[in-house]
This record gives structure tokens, C-alpha cells and sequence, in this order.
């Protein structure tokens, strides 16, 4: 492992933590907008392929 700032890595670890919650917040807002009724979250990705 190379030798890396402390920084670095809670850089890194907070951009993933911020990629997982855009992806979140993506998924959601397309389950409210595309199904209407359906607000949960788990919902819509079985039927996320069939929407295309």
C-alpha cells in the first residue's frame, strides 16, 4: 500500500460516500416522477428496465 495522506483517504472515502448518495437520491427521484404513486425506494429497481 503506498503511503498516502490521511487526508487523502477520508477525501476519497467522503466522495464515496457522496457518489452512493447522489445515486440514492437519483434512483429516488426517478421512482417519484416516472410511477407516481410508488414513493418507496426498493419499488421501482425491479422495473427500472421495463420503463425504457
Amino acid at each position: 500500500m503506498p503511503q498516502m495522506a490521511p487526508l487523502t483517504w477520508m477525501g476519497l472515502f467522503f466522495l464515496f460516500l457522496l457518489l452512493i448518495y447522489f445515486l440514492a437520491a437519483y434512483l429516488f427521484f426517478l421512482s417519484t416522477t416516472k410511477t407516481g404513486n410508488d414513493t418507496t425506494l426498493w419499488e421501482p429497481l425491479p422495473k427500472f428496465h421495463w420503463k425504457w
